[in-house]
């Protein structure tokens, strides 16, 4: 059974590690931004052209939870508990989840290593992926830990372990659990009993294969769930069906070959249909999955993950390479 405690950090090699770099270059760059608590974001900006059956109004950000230490504080995912009116955010580099309150203040710390997704589950509880690397991924230590969200001192349990590299997650209407394996480019389906359906995931392995590379983020909504490939030429979202994961289909090439450089789709939500996904190279992007289109809607920091917040209306949360949260209004 792996340890979800925290271990020393060591430098990584898969598409985390790589994006440093980058991160660190567009730190440099970074314009400084107002910071404040989680609440109405900054005046929308004009409209933009159209693609597709898209509106591609530009949308701005700001930082809502400022970094305390640039890429030491990497926020490489998050998600609200709207039960305690608290966000959780998983801090990769530094070996924990963390929760804040609406205020944006550090009300608790949990410890989880190299954490990936974090989500709250049907039942109550907050489940974390752990083992998010390539060391994990090489020797199978890896896979999900869950707590209660609501305890003074939230302690750890391990749900399921003996994954790859354990990264994105998403819970469906039914409440299963799915879990993007990175290193085995999967999705694994795990019941709520936290037994795990070797077939299904199987299938997903085989369809994804014809499909791209680097399983990341993982949203499910009526019936489908929608994975990144992380190392795709053309940032790639697969559309795999849940009750047959064998069909699954090319949603959304978000930048088609040639490219300038590496787009790194990362973590992903859905709204009214429509995605929204975080990038690696620093922008947000917006896709219609069906119509198969896509645009850019903000540009600035690396990011790694997206979440809609419950309140106030239309409005996302960002995580950040650098470990900047920050906020946005979308239309």
């Amino acid at each position: 059974m792996p340890d979800p405690l925290p271990n020393a950090v060591a430098p990584q090699s898969d598409a985390r590690g790589r994006r440093l770099v980058a991160g660190a270059a567009a730190l440099l760059a970074m314009t400084a931004v107002a910071s404040g608590p989680i609440g109405p974001a900054a005046a929308e900006a004009p409209a933009s052209p159209v693609a597709g059956s898209l509106s591609c109004a530009p949308i701005e950000a700001r930082v809502a939870m400022p970094t305390r230490a640039p890429l030491l504080d990497w926020s490489e995912n998050l998600t609200f508990d709207e039960a305690t009116g608290s966000i959780w955010v998983a801090r990769a580099q530094r070996n924990v989840v963390e929760k804040y309150d609406g205020d944006a203040h550090l009300v608790a710390s949990v410890p989880v290593r190299d954490p990936g997704a974090v989500r709250r589950g049907p039942d109550g509880l907050m489940y974390a992926t752990f083992g998010n690397s390539p060391l994990s991924g090489l020797s199978g230590d890896s896979g999900v830990v869950r707590f209660d969200p609501a305890a003074a001192d939230p302690t750890p349990e391990v749900f399921v372990s003996g994954l790859g590299q354990a990264n994105g997650a998403a819970f469906d209407a039914d409440g299963t659990l799915y879990v993007a394996d990175t290193s085995a480019n999967s999705v694994v389906r795990i019941r709520p009993d936290g037994s795990i359906d070797a077939d299904w995931t199987a299938r997903s392995r085989t369809a994804l294969a014809a499909l791209g590379l680097g399983a990341d983020g993982i949203v499910a909504a009526d019936g489908v769930l929608y994975v990144t490939l992380l190392e795709s030429p053309t940032a790639r979202v697969v559309a795999l069906p849940i009750d047959d994961p064998a069909r699954a289909t090319v949603a959304v090439d978000l930048a088609p070959a040639p490219l300038s450089g590496p787009l790194l789709p990362d973590d992903l939500a859905i709204v009214d249909g429509l995605l929204y996904i975080a990038t690696g190279s620093g922008q947000l992007v917006l896709a219609d999955p069906v119509a198969h289109t896509s645009c850019t809607v903000l540009s600035g920091q690396p990011l790694t993950s997206v979440a809609v917040a419950p309140a106030p209306a239309r409005t996302l949360v960002l995580g950040t390479e650098g470990g900047d949260v920050l906020k946005a209004h979308y239309r």
